[in-house]
C-alpha cells in the first residue's frame, strides 16, 4: 500500500459530501489497543492478557488551505459573503478628496471609516460618504493608499466560536496497491471506511517564510453499531479495510470448494446447498451461487437448480450433486444425497 490516500468526509445525518482532500501531504491511520496483565499464584505468573481500550486515529494533512476541512473540524457551516479588508491606490482631487471603486461598509457602529496612507507613511483616518472621502492631510494630486472594508459576495467565512463541538462524519480513504511481481506496478486500491468518527476540533495553521501553510486534521473513530438489524451479534466496529484488485475475480485464488455439511439424506421437499470457497491464503468464504454450476448424476432421484444450488427430492434413491465454478471448471465439490 503506497502513496497518500484521497480522503472524503460525509455528514452522517444525511450522507452529503462535506469535504474532499486530493492534495494531501500525508494521511495515516493508527490503531492502538490497551492491555492489562492478569497475574496470580506464586511468582505472580501471567495467567491471561485482557485487551481493552481500542482506539483508531486518523491524520489528514492538506497542502492547500482547505476551509471545508476546518469547518468540519469545529462543527460549523461556511457562510458565503462577508465584509473584507481591501485597499486601493487613489490620486486625490481638490481639497484632498477621493473616490474608491468599491462600496465601503462600517465595521462597528454606523459610521463608515477608512484609512489613507500618504507617501511619507502618515496615516489619516477618514470618513466615507458613499464611496467618497476627504483627507485632511492630503492635497490635490497626491497618490495615496486607501484601506477600507467592503462586502465581497464571493468571500467565504468561518466563525470559530468558543464552545466548539466537532462534526460527526463518515470517513473514506483510498490509496494505491502496488506489486513488484506484476507486469504493471499498480495492482489495485485499498479503501478504508470509518463509518462514524469525530474530529478532535484541533488544528494549526503554521505560516513560515520558507514553507507552505497546511491544513492538518485529527480524527478519532467512534464505535459504530449497525442499527438496521436487530441481532444479538451486532458488534460495534471501528473501520473496514477493503482490498480491490484490478480486473480481479473472487475465484482467482480459490483452490477448493466445500459443500457445507457433506453428504445428507432428504426424505422430501428441498434443501438449499451452502458452498464455501477456500483461497490459497486467508479464510474460507461463501461462494456466490450465481457463479457456480450445479448438476445431479441422477435427476430421477434428485434434481438441483443450475445456478441456485436448491436440491429437490424426486423419488427414493441417491444422486451425486456437484458444484463447479463456472469460469474455473477445474475447481469443484461433490456430495451424495440419499433420498428416502
Amino acid at each position: 500500500m503506497v502513496s497518500v490516500a484521497d480522503v472524503r468526509l460525509y455528514d452522517v445525518s444525511n450522507d452529503s459530501l462535506i469535504a474532499i482532500g486530493k492534495t494531501l501531504v500525508d494521511s495515516s491511520l493508527e490503531m492502538t489497543l490497551g492491555n492489562t496483565d492478569i497475574r496470580g499464584g506464586r511468582g505472580s505468573q501471567l495467567q491471561a492478557i485482557y485487551y481493552h481500550t481500542s482506539d483508531l486515529n486518523l491524520t489528514v494533512n492538506d497542502t492547500q488551505f482547505n476551509l471545508d476541512f476546518l469547518a468540519t473540524a469545529v462543527g460549523k457551516s461556511i457562510v458565503t459573503g462577508d465584509n473584507v479588508y481591501t485597499e486601493e491606490t487613489i490620486t486625490l482631487g481638490a481639497s484632498g478628496s477621493g473616490t474608491v471603486t468599491g462600496t465601503p461598509l462600517s465595521v462597528t457602529g454606523t459610521t463608515i471609516y477608512g484609512w489613507v496612507t500618504q507617501i511619507d507613511g502618515t496615516v489619516d483616518k477618514v470618513t466615507f460618504s458613499g464611496s467618497t472621502f476627504a483627507s485632511s492631510t492630503g492635497t490635490s494630486g497626491d497618490v495615496v493608499c486607501v484601506r477600507y472594508y467592503h462586502l465581497n459576495s464571493a468571500a467565504r467565512s468561518l466563525t470559530i466560536e468558543a464552545d466548539v463541538l466537532p462534526s460527526i462524519v463518515r470517513v473514506e480513504m483510498e490509496t494505491l496497491l502496488i506489486s513488484s511481481q506484476e507486469t504493471t506496478s499498480r495492482i489495485g486500491v485499498v479503501q478504508i471506511i470509518v463509518p462514524t468518527a469525530t474530529l478532535t476540533g484541533a488544528f494549526s495553521l503554521s505560516m513560515t517564510s520558507d514553507g507552505v501553510s497546511t491544513t492538518p486534521l485529527k480524527i478519532r473513530a467512534l464505535a459504530n453499531t449497525d442499527l438496521t438489524t436487530a441481532s444479538c451479534l451486532n458488534t460495534p466496529v471501528l473501520a473496514k479495510l477493503i482490498e480491490i484488485l484490478d480486473n480481479a475475480n473472487w475465484y482467482d485464488s480459490v483452490v477448493a470448494l466445500g459443500i457445507q455439511g457433506g453428504d445428507f439424506t432428504l426424505a422430501s421437499g428441498t434443501k438449499q446447498l451452502v458452498v464455501w470457497a477456500v483461497p490459497s491464503s486467508g479464510a474460507a468464504f461463501l461462494a456466490p451461487l450465481a457463479d457456480l454450476t450445479f448438476g445431479s448424476s441422477s435427476t430421477g432421484d434428485a434434481t438441483v437448480s443450475l445456478h441456485g444450488g436448491l436440491v429437490t427430492w424426486i423419488s427414493s434413491g441417491s444422486a451425486l450433486i456437484s458444484a463447479t465454478i463456472t469460469a474455473k471448471t477445474s475447481i469443484d465439490a461433490n456430495v451424495t444425497v440419499t433420498t428416502t
